[in-house]
């Protein structure tokens, strides 16, 4: 096993977690992250997001991340839907927030809790047409096959990996 996969198993992997991530799209383009050594070929692409600490409300957790990662400070505007993500060692019960604007100029951040090599490799702002010639199992369950923003945006209840049996 890699460092950085050790590295990231050791904080993130073999528990429980809640995240709380943000769908921010801008100019019709939606803001994700490309994760390092997660995912089926090591590779994921996600809306920022990380996880909540002890006493730490949502909104205060999606705006710590979005700072952490992005660069940017967000506006939160309404609480949109739950998701479970299990891949194994992984397993997140997931937060999404609508985020209408947010200040600052974007750049690649990094994950605190990783002393060593960043799982975060690449920050970018993704059309609809660009999102969908990503290989599936190269990004967020949620992105697979997303006909429109408006569907994502729109989505309410709970969700689960559909890889989870």
């Amino acid at each position: 096993m890699s460092d950085l996969k050790a590295d990231i198993v050791k904080n993130f992997g073999n528990k429980l977690r809640i995240r709380v991530c943000g769908l921010f799209i801008e100019n019709n383009r939606l803001l994700l992250l490309k994760h390092h050594s997660i995912g089926a070929h090591h590779i994921l692409w996600s809306p920022p997001g990380g996880g909540m600490d002890f006493t730490e409300h949502a909104a205060q957790t999606l705006v710590r991340e979005f700072i952490e990662e992005t660069g940017l400070t967000p506006t939160v505007y309404e609480f949109g839907f739950v998701h479970e993500y299990v891949n194994t060692p992984m397993h997140a019960v997931e937060l999404f927030f609508i985020i209408t604007k947010a200040e600052g100029k974007a750049a690649l951040g990094k994950d605190p809790e990783m002393m060593g090599e960043q799982m975060l490799q690449e920050l970018a702002f993704v059309d609809l047409e660009t999102l969908n010639s990503i290989p599936d199992e190269q990004k967020h369950f949620l992105l697979r096959g997303l006909e429109s923003w408006e569907k994502l945006l729109n989505r309410k209840g709970y969700s689960l990996d559909s890889t989870v049996h």
